[in-house]
């Protein structure tokens, strides 16, 4: 399951985004709490539904993401020992960041200014990032004549002193060009400025008909390797969340918005992470299943069941295009050769339909 971590300064609005996406309430305005916030969103796709409707099944499960709301960051709170079990532990064993960055005036905060903000999230991921690289290169040097590998251990120490110093000039590791080798020791510390980052404009209800305006304008500064920005009113989605859906369309209509900004961050959460959905089918479940783009069928198996990699024969498939132009038939898809036998290094597409042969 992909899980997001929601992050933003206090009066960001963050918290009323997380309750927009999930539907779980927590409460509002709470900088500084102790707990943590967990719910998940279903993702939306339009061909899901459509395989739901033409089967019927007693299922339908679509994929989901977890977000995970912590507490407002404060500037500078970073090196204070009270953020290392919240904001470090949380936020680490998530995929990625939602950065809520406030595009609205409110009484008795500065005005909105979310290229400054989005540098002063930077900064606290750099700074708690360099604590534990500067420990962990303590460590390494320290006991390097007792390791038993000692060329590995100075290539970490190269790797982990290249990376203090990019961030003592404020840079985030994602911005470094790391090797993929490079990528999987850091991944061991779980560092926050190398995890992707899906920055969003909380915009206030007055705007919500400019945002690709303001989102041009913004681009520029936040924008970058590993980070892309979209907008939302944090707000106007919470109401829309708790409508039913033909009072949410009459709603959305008459504020001039064409698809909730909640379906859009999902989609954009997927493609940050470079992620894809394929889909089983049958009278008893129809289900999307998440994968990184370019994985195997084999591999893609396993995230069904081990069993399935383990005992991998082969994978018949077709694509949802192909399947739905022969309005759902696998005989006819059979009959004019959309449907595929596979092999286990085939590499899974974005929207194959799969049925896995195997033997355990």
């Amino acid at each position: 399951m992909l899980r997001l971590g929601i992050v933003g300064l206090p009066g960001s609005g963050k918290t009323s985004l997380f309750r927009a996406l999930t539907g779980v309430v927590a409460e509002i305005g709470a900088a500084g709490r102790r707990e943590i916030h967990v719910g998940q969103a279903k993702v939306p796709d339009a061909r899901l539904d459509r395989l739901f409707a033409l089967y019927q099944p007693r299922k339908e499960t679509p994929a989901v993401v977890e977000y995970v709301d912590v507490a407002g960051i404060k500037a500078g709170e970073t090196s204070r020992s009270g953020l290392e079990d919240q904001f470090l532990g949380d936020l680490r064993t998530c995929e990625a960041l939602l950065a809520v960055l406030r595009h609205f005036e409110a009484p008795g905060l500065p005005l909105p200014d979310p290229a400054r903000d989005f540098r002063t999230l930077e900064q606290e991921f750099i700074l708690s990032d360099h604590i534990i690289l500067e420990k962990r290169l303590h460590r390494v040097k320290k006991d390097i004549q007792k390791l038993p590998n000692r060329a590995e251990a100075n290539r970490e120490i190269e790797l982990l002193e290249r990376c203090l110093e990019a961030m003592e000039q404020e840079i985030p590791l994602r911005r470094l060009g790391l090797k993929p080798e490079e990528m999987v020791l850091l991944k061991s510390y779980q560092p926050l400025s190398l995890k992707p980052v899906l920055a969003v404009l909380n915009v206030g209800e007055e705007d919500i008909r400019r945002e690709g305006e303001i989102l041009d304008r913004y681009r520029p500064a936040i924008e970058g390797p590993g980070v892309e920005l979209a907008a939302a009113c944090a707000s106007i989605e919470m109401e829309i969340a708790q409508l039913d859906p033909a009072s949410a369309r009459e709603f959305m209509d008459d504020l001039g918005i064409a698809e909730s900004a909640l379906d859009r961050l999902v989609r954009a959460s997927y493609h940050l992470l470079g992620l894809i959905s394929f889909f089983t089918i049958g009278h008893d479940e129809v289900r999307a299943w998440t994968i990184p783009r370019g994985e195997r069928a084999r591999q893609a198996a396993g995230e069904i069941h081990s069993d399935l990699e383990r005992g991998f024969i082969r994978a018949e498939v077709v694509h949802f295009d192909d399947f739905m132009a022969q309005e759902g038939s696998m005989p006819a898809c059979r009959a004019q050769g959309l449907l595929r036998q596979e092999g286990k290094d085939y590499i899974v597409q974005d929207g194959d339909i799969m049925e896995v042969r195997f033997a355990v």
